[in-house]
Order: structure tokens, then sequence, then C-alpha cells
């Protein structure tokens, strides 16, 4: 008879920069897909080529989009963004199954690759639909794709995996950052609703009324305590901007292309900036949220009834 001997827990992983600037190249490529998309959806050319995964009956990567329409110029480039995120993402997911030790990680990577190739299918069925719900989900579902990317650039950096022991969270933190990531892509569906059908006007503006006030609360409480959480402060800050920002930019489409009736009309390069800058900045909002919220969950631990303030700068140089 053999007694079992105690499991030993699994050893901390080693940060390997090389998939983590891997991660960092795939979610980099999403922008100018994103921006792509946008201006799809803008000029409304998502069907100027009406076949899927050719051009026109060309291979793709053949097709020569120099010698083409603005509008299949438009359209063609969006696709070819959406192909090299494809091929980063085979790249980084076969990278991180072999490299990295941990289960969920690898889970995450296949999980990132499935999203991408279905967001891909997605587009194409789009095209061969030419169905504008089709659209509006797609126009959804690319910024959850990008959310998480910046999930992996997260957990697989240096940050996460150098982080010691949690902290108190008294100030519910965690649960605040969470409810704002909420509201941020709440806010984002109700945008892509209102882009594409041009109804949703006021839900959409209240949602962002309700993104900005959640997020000056957060910050505030963030910033109140930013000697003891100094990890939460970059994104925090960064966040404040974006969210401004966005507010400012929403602001200013909505005088710019009112009104909003459903009814399609000349786009000028001005508007066009205006309105593809909304979409990316809400983006890379939803980006910031999501890297604030993640490292609170890694820095900060859950107290249950807890009222006391978290330890000070010195309290934690004398437990040290």
């Amino acid at each position: 008879m053999t007694l079992d001997r105690p499991r030993r827990p699994d050893p901390v992983p080693a940060y390997r920069p090389g998939p983590h600037r891997l991660a960092i190249l795939a979610a980099a490529v999403t922008v100018p897909l994103l921006v792509s998309g946008a201006q799809v959806t803008t000029y409304r050319v998502g069907m100027a080529v009406p076949d899927w995964p050719t051009t026109f009956g060309v291979n793709m990567f053949l097709y020569n989009m120099w010698k083409t329409s603005t509008a299949v110029f438009i359209e063609h480039r969006h696709r070819l963004f959406g192909s090299a995120l494809g091929m980063i993402s085979i790249v980084l997911a076969a990278w991180l199954v072999l490299a990295d030790r941990r289960a969920w990680m690898k889970a995450l990577a296949i999980g990132a690759l499935a999203a991408v190739c279905a967001q891909g299918l997605l587009g194409g069925g789009r095209v061969l639909k030419n169905s504008t719900t089709l659209a509006a989900v797609h126009g959804c579902t690319a910024q959850a794709v990008f959310a998480l990317l910046s999930v992996v650039c997260v957990v697989s950096g240096r940050d996460w995996m150098t982080a010691g022991p949690a902290i108190p969270d008294p100030d519910h933190l965690r649960r605040r950052s969470a409810v704002v990531l909420a509201l941020v892509y709440g806010q984002i569906v109700a945008g892509a609703w209102l882009r594409h059908f041009g109804a949703g006007l006021l839900v959409h503006a209240t949602l962002a009324a309700a993104v900005w006030g959640h997020a000056a609360a957060l910050a505030w409480r963030i910033e109140r305590l930013k000697e003891q959480i100094p990890w939460l402060i970059g994104p925090e800050r960064t966040l404040m901007l974006a969210v401004t920002l966005q507010v400012v930019m929403g602001i200013s489409a909505w005088w710019v292309l009112r009104p909003f009736d459903g009814v399609a009309r000349p786009v000028s390069l001005a508007q066009a900036a205006i309105r593809g800058g909304h979409v990316v900045n809400g983006a890379l909002l939803l980006a910031t949220t999501v890297v604030l919220t993640l490292r609170a969950f890694r820095h900060l631990a859950h107290v249950p009834g807890a009222v006391a303030a978290l330890p000070s700068p010195r309290d934690l140089e004398a437990v040290g």
C-alpha cells in the first residue's frame, strides 16, 4: 500500500516576452481592422463586393485593389485586414498552446482564435445574405473580439505574471470596474444599432451618460487610493480621457449627421472621420476598461463585509 503524496502547487509561470508581444501585435492589427470596418458602415459599402471569400470571383489575395472603385477598395481592404488578424491569431494560439503551462491560458488562446475565425465567417455571411442585421451583429462582435485579444495581452504580460499577494478591496473596485466594463459594451451595442438602423439614439445617449458617471466615480475612488494601488492609476486615467473624448465625439457625430431618420445621405470626409473616430475610440475605451478590470481582479481581493481602508504603503512595508 502506498501513501498518496501531497500535490505540489503549480509553479508560477515565467514571463515570456515573445507571446506577449505577438498578442499586442494581434490587438494592434485589430485597430485598423475596426477603422476599415467603420468606414464600410459609414459609406454604406458593405455590399460593394457581392461575393465571399472571393472578390468578384478572384482569389482575395490576388485581386488588384488599386485599380478599382473607392467603395470596392474600402470593402476589400477590410477583408485583407481581417485575414492578417486571422494569420497572426493562428501563430499566437499555437505559440501559447505549446509554450504556456497554464491550462486556462491554452483554452483562452484557442478561444481567441475561434472568435477571430467566427468573426470572419460572420462577415462573410453578412455579404452572402445581404443582411443589415448581421452587419450590426458583426460590428458588436468585432468589439468583443478586440476585448478578448486585450485579455490575452494582459494575462500574458509581466504585470500579471509577477503580481504579488492580493490586498483587500473594501472600496469594491473590482465590482465597480466590472460594472463600467458591462456598461461600456452595452453602449457599444446600442451604438451599433444606431449606426446600422438609425434608431435608439436616446438609449445610446443614456448609456453614454451612465458610462461617464460610473467611470468618474470609479476614477475618484482610485485617485483617492493611488498610493496603495499604483497599478490602477494608468488605466484609470486613460479611461477618463477616453470616456470624455467619446462623449465629445458622440455629440459631434450627432450634430454633423442629424437628423437620424434612417435615410442614406452623402457623407463628407469630416463626417466620416468623426464617425469612424467615435467607433475606434469606443473600442479603445473598451480595451482600457478590460485592462483596468483585470488588474483590479488580479491585485485586489474580495473582503466580505469589509469597511476598513486599504493598507497604507507604510503598513505594507512593515508587513514586508
